[in-house]
């Protein structure tokens, strides 16, 4: 008779089963299996640490020196993954830090807003941590002022509300107003204008900013008022190639939550007609749409720059104002004469 046997453990994301089995046979018998072991079952865990603080820089990582502060004494949860169930909790130290122990797996940390947390307006803006048996999982835990949404988004909030958006500048300020203090900026959604923007930041065209804001209205054209720019601006980003579209394309765009508003674009081969009050219109061939020269960019460029019978490439932000959909150029360098063959 000969004897054989068979060891094998199973490993599961919290438990961890042991079960022997015994096999034994002998050559023209049946086979025959012992009753097995009892089932064992063994809960792991593990450990989520991390300090909360403000992210006054906005850069992710705690900087003090940087002007980020801890936070003390809030109360930091582990929720089962997509649920409310809490399967772990701790409180900040004066220092920030807190460690909890939890089940292996991944969790939806929550972070449970403190008086202060209201008053100052910080939010949490989540994280899924994946905790291993026997390990610790660190987390840095900012707290912000908004959550980044992508610009189509934040043009569905109420006005009123605040948001928090983040994207490439293609109209810096002084472009259109003479009080410097407006701007256009872009992600990969769509574009909107920032109003209230504070000179002393020196924004340019291609830098990469984070913006929290109230949503207006101002003449049927979306903006952000009242807005908070990030101190980590990125100088120099690269600015989004124009999107070509037609005279037809832009005098179809027919409201302000057009994702073709805001936007950086560019005409090709336009008459350009006689201007009133800043605006004239203008035409590829298929179909009249309108061109504003507004505020500093009637100055810089002038209406003197297009000639009857002549064509032109315009580049510019879509504007939508008083229901009208209007293309601004920003400055010379968006029209450049071109043959009309």
């Amino acid at each position: 008779m000969s004897l054989s046997m068979n060891f094998r453990t199973f490993f599961t994301t919290r438990r961890s089963v042991s079960v022997l089995t015994l096999l034994a046979g002998a050559m023209g018998m049946g086979a025959c299996i012992d009753d097995p072991e009892p089932v064992t079952a063994i809960e792991a865990t593990g450990k989520v640490s991390g300090i909360l603080f403000f992210d006054r820089d906005n850069n992710n990582v705690y900087t003090p020196t940087a002007g980020d502060s801890a936070m003390n004494g809030v109360t930091v949860r582990l929720l089962d993954r997509g649920t409310t169930r809490v399967v772990g909790s701790g409180t900040t130290g004066a220092n920030g830090r807190y460690e909890i122990s939890v089940p292996v797996g991944t969790h939806d940390l929550d972070v449970v807003r403190s008086a202060e947390m209201i008053a100052s307006n910080f939010i949490w803006c989540g994280a899924a941590p994946s905790v291993y048996r026997n390990e610790a999982t660190f987390v840095q835990t900012p707290l912000k002022f908004g959550c980044v949404v992508r610009i189509s988004a934040a043009k569905l909030v109420a006005t009123g509300a605040s948001v928090t958006i983040a994207g490439v500048v293609t109209a810096q300020p002084g472009r259109y107003r003479t009080a410097n203090d407006n701007l256009y900026m872009q992600d990969l959604t769509g574009g909107i204008q920032v109003f209230g923007v504070p000179a002393a930041l020196a924004l340019q065209e291609g830098d990469s900013i984070e913006v929290t804001g109230v949503m207006a209205v101002f003449n049927t054209q979306l903006q952000i008022t009242s807005p908070r720019v990030a101190p980590n601006i990125k100088r120099g980003a690269e600015i989004p190639d124009p999107l070509l579209l037609t005279t037809a394309q832009l005098a179809a765009t027919t409201n302000g939550l057009a994702p073709n508003v805001g936007r950086l674009v560019r005409v090709r081969r336009v008459t350009v007609g006689t201007f009133a009050s800043g605006n004239a219109p203008f035409d590829d061939g298929s179909g009249a749409a309108q061109v504003r020269l507004d505020g500093n960019a009637a100055t810089t460029i002038g209406t003197t720059r297009f000639v009857t019978g002549r064509c032109y490439d315009i580049t510019g932000i879509v504007g939508f104002f008083n229901n009208a959909t209007q293309l601004q150029p920003r400055g010379p360098l968006d029209v450049t004469e071109v043959s009309c063959s």
